[in-house]
């Protein structure tokens, strides 16, 4: 699912880290008459600067002429758009840029014009890349649940005398009774099977620890 489009960035909170001359005033005056609230950090000299305060900002402008190496040394960047503020396109700078995973980028000198295109680009591309991260993790987890699936539905299968297409209708109707997902309940099937053999396995085997007093283990048979 798509986010929705960003255009009103009023009362967002933007850092800019810069060094103090007419470029970081411009900038924030601009971004002060688009409605966000403006904090700023020399670039040059350094200051004193929390993980907590980069954690508390909505965007991040950063210049790339001084980096901010020395600044955020042991400080981990904060998920949120950065931005960064360009002099000279020396490849050495630049790269900066690609490291940080920059969403959006402005050029000095800075105009009145442009620092609204800038914001509306990083601000919507940070959440798209986000969103695609979401997808891709929810993803890489089914994949993972799948594998639970396939396990069980062959459990199923030898237990029960089914095919596999009846073996995951069963499966899958258990799963809608207890209001679970069918990759749940494979994986909760697999990992008590699990527990079944190993507490089997230490029983038999005489050198391994004391087992724990057995239990009555009621296998479930799924209709």
């Amino acid at each position: 699912m798509k986010p929705p489009i960003m255009q009103n960035f009023r009362g967002a909170r933007a850092l800019v880290i810069h060094a103090p001359d007419e470029n970081r005033e411009r900038l924030v005056a601009v971004l002060q008459r688009l409605g966000l609230l403006v904090g700023t950090l020399d670039s040059v000299e350094g200051g004193s600067v929390t993980q907590q305060a980069l954690e508390s900002c909505d965007v991040l402008f950063f210049e790339t002429d001084q980096g901010v190496g020395p600044i955020l040394d042991g400080l981990t960047l904060p998920l949120v758009p950065l931005v960064a503020v360009i002099g000279v396109e020396a490849p050495s700078r630049l790269s900066r840029i690609i490291r940080a995973r920059a969403a959006g980028y402005i050029t000095k000198p800075i105009r009145s014009t442009g620092v609204f295109t800038t914001l509306f680009l990083a601000f919507n591309e940070f959440a798209m890349r986000r969103a695609l991260a979401e997808e891709r993790g929810a993803l890489e987890e089914r994949l993972r649940a799948r594998r639970f699936v396939t396990k069980a539905t062959l459990k199923v299968m030898r237990a029960q005398n089914v095919d596999d297409d009846e073996a995951f209708r069963r499966l899958r109707r258990e799963s809608m009774s207890r209001r679970i997902t069918v990759e749940a309940l494979c994986e909760q099937i697999i990992a008590s099977e699990a527990a079944i053999e190993d507490a089997e396995d230490r029983t038999e085997d005489p050198s391994g620890p004391p087992a724990p007093p057995a239990q009555p283990v009621q296998r479930k048979s799924y209709k």
